[in-house]
């Protein structure tokens, strides 16, 4: 498995910055201080989704940040989703939108609560345990393994890449 380190992962972070500041689609890069991992890509979006049995749309912010795992040497995928009422989503909650179709026994697995790294808050965040397994089956390393990240593992939780993003260089 080939790994990632800190200042790679900053470093691909910033270029996966500037290809959306030319997209213009909102990514920001928050800087906490110069310390070692206090950096991470930052972005919103409102998605509507059924949140119970009842057929009702809600409407959902969700932030997501995309911050380096120390321990797995990896990018990292975590969330916050909020109602309009600024309450936010529950373990079970978030199951039930962002991972319906998924066996109750695997979603512990897959999706946990966990403190942010650096904002030392409650997040969901997507285990990275197998993450550079899946990165590394792409033969070739890609130029870009954030990049490559939130491409994989965003559209389980909503995050969508506009399609210009694989035709920049």
């Amino acid at each position: 498995m080939i790994e990632m380190t800190w200042k790679e992962f900053l470093a691909q972070a910033q270029e996966f910055l500037k290809i959306s500041e030319q997209l213009g689609d909102g990514w920001v890069l928050y800087v906490k201080d110069s310390s070692e991992p206090n950096t991470f890509l930052k972005y919103s979006q409102k998605i509507k989704c059924k949140e119970s049995n009842d057929g009702d749309l809600t409407l959902i912010n969700v932030e997501y940040h995309i911050v380096y795992s120390v321990s797995y040497q990896v990018p990292m995928l975590l969330f916050q989703a909020h109602r309009s009422d600024g309450s936010l989503l529950d373990l079970e909650a978030t199951w039930r939108v962002f991972m319906p179709e998924t066996a109750s026994k695997d979603l512990y697995q897959m999706l946990t609560q966990t403190d942010h790294p650096v904002l030392f808050r409650p997040f969901m965040a997507l285990h990275p345990c197998r993450t550079a397994q899946v990165l590394d089956q792409f033969g070739q390393p890609s130029d870009n393994r954030v990049l490559t990240f939130i491409s994989l593992y965003g559209p389980h939780v909503q995050l969508q890449l506009a399609n210009a993003y694989g035709l920049s260089k």
